[in-house]
């Protein structure tokens, strides 16, 4: 299995490096939107020209396809671009999008990548050509990332691997590229952004202050945003590959969830919401006290990132009669179009605001939540319509000690 795992991850670096058309398309793309990010954060489009590398084309359009800014032309000249295949995809409700092609304005190759940047659209641009000779080389950033990603996911892959027999190889395989792929993709946008953001300031050491603590502050998020991931993942890990290891005690559910939200207040000020702790304070189990208050961490985070401002959050339980404690987790914001409700415990899945906010987060914390709670032998499930909040209903089972382990 080890060979095997070795092979896969040598191959996975050797379509890092190699010079393929796709993998250059999305490498180029992540660096376009990296430089689409410092355009949004000009305080106009001419502004943002000094700040980006030579040779980046930006062009500025409205959500219906009129030119309002070119870079390169005059914009009251241009065509609209409604029928450009990127900005055709972004309007389709992507989250961005990009593509190859031949620019019908100067006749040569371009790569480019379009995003929704409020009401407008923000498309950049470059000479692919160009951009191959010079970027397309080893980003041992992202190379070592992945080598140490693969490293801490080797014991996942391990168990995965003794689990199925020799029938299930192939799903087996399947799963372990798709997560690989995802890995490999969710990890490149931070790092890729943080080095936009870094090179930005090196290459503009003239930069006014205020500018230069705003791109400070967007590659710390960034940062932060990577951190979460690997958090995140080691803890998917531990849950799928050790958990003999995660000792269980009595506590109190009403205690967790205030601690939670204690850590996040902060958050919850920001965004004038209100938390109503509904919990009964005699609601104790027996339980993981890490996994538990991920549950609950995880849950506040997610109404606090997509609720909306002035939402209030309620969480509240039982006791039941049949050995379970039923609990629930809802707010009262905007909701979630019901044919995402099945995708949303999903790795990595996010639900793309169509306002053109950026999706936060690692993509990883229902996942999270949905494997605590399989952990304590429950269940959950989300119910939801779009405009009327999202509400999260889930059971713990009551005194149970997974796998014998004794108290802490």
């Amino acid at each position: 299995m080890c060979a095997v795992l070795a092979v896969f991850t040598l191959a996975l670096l050797t379509v890092e490096v190699l010079s393929e058309r796709n993998y250059k398309k999305a490498i180029l793309s992540s660096r376009l939107e990296g430089y689409a990010d410092v355009v949004a954060a000009a305080p106009d489009s001419l502004a943002s020209l000094g700040l980006l590398p030579r040779g980046i084309r930006v062009t500025v359009l409205d959500s219906l396809g009129k030119v309002l800014y070119d870079s390169d032309n005059d914009a009251s000249a241009m065509e609209n671009h409604i029928q450009r295949p990127e900005i055709e995809e972004l309007l389709g409700g992507k989250a961005s999008a990009s593509s190859i092609r031949t620019s019908s304005t100067s006749g040569t190759d371009y790569i480019y990548y379009a995003r929704r940047c409020g009401e407008n659209i923000v498309r950049t641009a470059m000479p692919f050509e160009v951009a191959e000779r010079r970027f397309l080389h080893p980003d041992w950033l992202v190379l070592l990332s992945i080598f140490l990603l693969f490293t801490a996911s080797l014991p996942l892959f391990l168990l995965i691997s003794k689990r199925f027999n020799a029938e299930a190889d192939f799903k087996l395989k399947k799963q372990k590229k798709q997560m690989t792929n995802n890995i490999a993709h969710e990890l490149r946008t931070p790092v890729t952004s943080i080095r936009a953001y870094l090179e930005t300031l090196e290459n503009n050491p003239g930069l006014p202050d205020e500018k230069q603590r705003a791109f400070i502050d967007r590659a710390y998020r960034q940062s932060i945003r990577l951190s979460d991931m690997i958090r995140d993942i080691s803890l998917i890990t531990k849950m799928e590959d050790a958990p003999q290891s995660l000792a269980t005690t009595y506590l109190g559910l009403r205690r967790i969830s205030e601690l939670v939200a204690e850590e996040l207040g902060p958050d919850l000020e920001k965004r004038s919401m209100k938390l109503e702790n509904l919990i009964p304070e005699e609601l104790s189990i027996k339980a993981n006290e890490s996994l538990v208050y991920a549950i609950y961490r995880n849950l506040l985070e997610n109404s606090i990132r997509y609720a909306g401002e002035g939402s209030v959050v309620r969480m509240g339980g039982e006791l039941s009669a049949d050995g379970y404690a039923h609990l629930y987790f809802e707010d009262n914001g905007v909701g979630v179009d019901p044919r995402h409700l099945e995708r949303i415990f999903e790795r990595f899945y996010r639900v793309f605001d169509p306002k053109g906010g950026q999706a936060e987060g690692s993509g990883l914390g229902l996942s999270i939540v949905r494997n605590a709670v399989a952990f304590h032998g429950g269940s959950i499930k989300a119910s939801s319509e779009k405009g009327r909040g999202l509400r999260f209903d889930f059971s713990l089972r009551l005194l149970t000690v997974p796998n014998g382990e004794a108290d802490i």
